[in-house]
């Protein structure tokens, strides 16, 4: 089992090597403590990019936004383009607009199709997959 730093650091590498694997130049900040892990560019648009590590349970993948506990500012405020996140089952990437983003606490991403095959108001992970 892996210790939480260990699973960010395997996330963003993985991460990073889908996003080379797609064309992209990926720059990583200098200083650890920047509101974001990686800047990737692409027919020369820059984006700030923050990465999570996840795996998903019952078809579904929770990304918090916030974080009350270490009282920092929410993703959707730390100035980010972008959330990326390597789940951690299928070993797949999204690329997740921050503007696609409308709720501010928790964002839920469906990796399986819904049982009930009810699909409004669900964000597929296909629409976001790199």
């Amino acid at each position: 089992m892996y210790s939480t730093h260990q699973k960010g650091v395997y996330g963003e590498l993985a991460f990073t090597l889908r996003l080379i694997e797609k064309g992209y130049s990926v720059l990583h900040p200098v200083n650890p403590n920047s509101s974001y892990d990686l800047v990737v560019e692409k027919d020369g648009v820059f984006q700030r990019i923050q990465v999570k590590y996840l795996t998903s349970r019952h078809g579904v993948v929770r990304i918090e936004l916030d974080r009350p506990k270490r009282k920092t500012a929410s993703y959707r405020d730390r100035k980010i383009d972008a959330i990326g996140v390597y789940e951690s089952t299928g070993k797949k990437c999204y690329l997740i607009p921050i503007a696609s983003i409308q709720v501010k606490s928790d964002y839920w991403l469906r990796t399986d199709n819904p049982k009930n095959n009810q699909y409004k108001g669900i964000h597929l992970a296909t629409e976001f997959e790199l």
